[in-house]
């Protein structure tokens, strides 16, 4: 956290409400085994990954997650899909050490600390959090694409500009 940008109440209540979104989403009757929803919060943002079975879930899902207190925005990136194999899951936590470590390698803006950019991966889309101003927003969204095995880079920033 000391590199965050978020004060320390906003990285307790993104950690709370990503807490909240689960719960929600999971409580949903018909969410089920099928369904995987992965949640990830950053400055209020809540991003949905994962496959669930239906189109109607995927829908119902980013309805529960708005309806939670704190919530700013909601990107719902869930696909209707069977659920990710462990292969799947394996290949993105690869890809996204392999993104984490070209941030810090090449460190795309003078004086920035790439260890602020929170890097999702799912099915070869990386997805990029972060408080950043939209001039290094693009310039680690550049490196990012550029990254071997990346299909698609979605920016999923809070702005500072």
């Amino acid at each position: 956290m000391a590199s965050d940008r978020r004060t320390t109440g906003t990285v307790l209540d993104d950690q709370t409400t990503e807490v909240r979104v689960v719960d929600r989403i999971y409580a949903t009757p018909g969410f089920e085994g099928g369904d995987h929803v992965k949640v990830e919060v950053y400055q209020g943002v809540v991003l949905l990954l994962g496959e669930v079975t239906t189109e109607e879930k995927r829908v119902r899902a980013g309805e529960r997650a708005a309806e939670v207190d704190n919530v700013a925005r909601v990107v719902n990136e869930l696909t209707v899909d069977s659920e990710a194999t462990m292969g799947e899951r394996l290949d993105n936590t690869w890809l996204t050490t392999k993104v984490n470590t070209v941030l810090l390698k090449e460190n795309p803006v003078p004086g920035f600390d790439a260890t602020r950019i929170k890097v999702v991966t799912s099915k070869d889309n990386v997805y990029l959090m972060g408080l950043v101003s939209r001039e290094e927003g693009e310039a680690v969204a550049e490196v990012v694409r550029n990254v071997g095995g990346v299909a698609r880079v979605v920016k999923v920033f809070s702005y500072t500009d």
